[in-house]
């Protein structure tokens, strides 16, 4: 492999790695998105508890007591910081829905013009009824812009405007740059960062968060599908190097489970598209033709001019997707509650399914990796068993400016640098009205208290 996932630590602060030149695989860097069966919890984004704020700064939650300041979800967040089960059932970190709102639904605008003519340019089409496939980024944004660290920020604010979609997150990296030039919009490592539990804070600097036992594919909180933690013993993160050999002409014949087990297996090797057709030599890993052929895929988009013309639908085909850090397996997904056979790949920037038993346009779909990253980034959703939970940086509003070093209060105004707290952090403060943990362990009297609880609706892209 050309560049090895290198680990070396620098002044970030919080255990902050370098990255390697295979994690980016391009020049600049691209893509990302996931699969459209798991879906974020309504967002409003977080269910009302009891629409009280206690006196002893105890947060009520859908009957659930605590006694003692600390933000329970279905019982599973504990004072100590730890988790019982495999993952949090739901996200345990209130966001309002000015912030955040799975599915496209908070009608949001495009926060830079160059977001909306990428999201024109695929997505637009399938909005308006003039093609029936899968989306490449949602049906719009679920953010406002918001600000998120980045070391290389030419402006010295060491900030890079983000919004973040169902399936992927767009970045603008440099202002300055070219905005007709492709790669002005990239999209993040969001598969890398899940499965290895660093969060990217430069181009080739990571910090350390947390793994995310969050299910790549599947119905909300599938309990049967891998999660991204346990694509980590198959994937090339900073986690380490796991490249396959050339196995072109060669047929898939591997399934994972849940946990990351492995086995070898013939059942689905009569399933059309399965052979692999492109060895990818940088990051030692083998593309079936089903996803060979989606990547490659051409078909109606929009041009600058509005015009719907018939192109190429991702250009370079790693624009999007990144390319593979992990070979293609079969697995088990509950999908519309039923048990559903998926083939799954993870790539740098998104996790590309192939349901064969989906309707044509929708066979192959990414992930829905931007609901997934958000939560895991902000919501606290997807702690694994035995990981301290701790308390992340609220995501800032680009509008709001630059974060200051002071603790969350209640305005949601973020802190530090925007950066994630550090695996290990653990807090005993309750979420405050506006999505902001109060380090007191208080909650603030001046609002609705809302905490995130198993009875949300799950909402987000189509489900087939």
């Amino acid at each position: 492999m050309k560049g090895k996932w290198l680990a070396t630590i620098t002044t970030l602060g919080a255990a902050t790695f370098a990255f390697g030149a295979a994690a980016l695989a391009q020049t600049p860097p691209v893509g990302t998105g996931t699969p459209e069966a798991t879906v974020s919890p309504a967002t409003s984004s977080t269910a009302v508890a009891s629409g009280t704020a206690v006196a002893s700064g105890t947060a009520v939650s859908t009957g659930t007591a605590v006694g003692t300041g600390t933000a329970v979800a279905s019982g599973t967040a504990v004072a100590t910081g730890t988790v019982t089960g495999n993952l949090t059932p739901v996200p345990t970190i209130p966001v309002p829905s000015s912030i955040y709102v799975a599915g496209g639904k908070g009608n949001f605008p495009f926060a830079n013009p160059a977001f909306q003519n990428v999201w024109n340019r695929t997505d637009r089409p399938v909005a308006q009824g003039k093609v029936s496939r899968t989306w490449f980024w949602g049906p719009g944004p679920n953010t406002p812009g918001l600000l998120e660290q980045y070391k290389e920020d030419p402006t010295g604010k060491g900030q890079r405007l983000v919004q973040y979609y169902d399936k992927s997150r767009m970045e603008i990296n440099n202002p300055q740059a070219d905005s007709s030039q492709p790669f002005f919009v990239t999209n993040g490592l969001l598969t890398v960062e899940l499965i290895s539990g660093f969060v990217q804070v430069g181009e080739k600097d990571f910090t350390k968060y947390r793994p995310a036992c969050i299910a790549m594919t599947g119905d909300f909180n599938d309990q049967t599908a891998p999660t991204y933690f346990a694509f980590q013993n198959v994937s090339n993160t900073q986690a380490g190097d796991h490249p396959a050999p050339d196995r072109t002409g060669q047929k898939v014949n591997q399934a994972i489970d849940h946990t990351g087990t492995v086995v070898t297996t013939t059942a689905m090797s009569e399933i059309t598209g399965t052979n692999f057709v492109h060895f990818e030599a940088q990051t030692k890993h083998n593309i079936p033709a089903i996803f060979w052929d989606f990547l490659n895929s051409t078909g109606p988009v929009e041009n600058t001019s509005g015009q719907t013309v018939n192109e190429q639908l991702i250009t370079p085909w790693f624009y999007a997707s990144g390319l593979p850090i992990s070979e293609p397996y079969w697995t088990k997904a509950t999908i519309n509650g039923k048990l559903t056979d998926v083939l799954i790949q993870a790539y740098e920037r998104r996790a590309l399914t192939y349901v064969p038993t989906n309707p044509a346009g929708f066979r192959v779909e990414m992930a829905n990796i931007g609901q997934h990253y958000f939560d895991w980034r902000y919501r606290n959703f997807g702690v694994c068993a035995g990981t301290p939970v701790g308390t992340p940086t609220p995501p800032l509003p680009a509008g709001t400016g630059t974060p200051t070093s002071g603790t969350p209060g209640a305005t949601g105004t973020a802190v530090s640098t925007g950066t994630p707290a550090a695996t290990g952090t653990t807090t005993t403060g309750t979420p405050v009205s506006t999505g902001t943990a109060v380090s007191t362990g208080t909650a603030v009297s001046t609002g609705t208290v809302t905490v995130g609880t198993g009875t949300q609706t799950p909402v987000g892209t189509r489900v087939p």
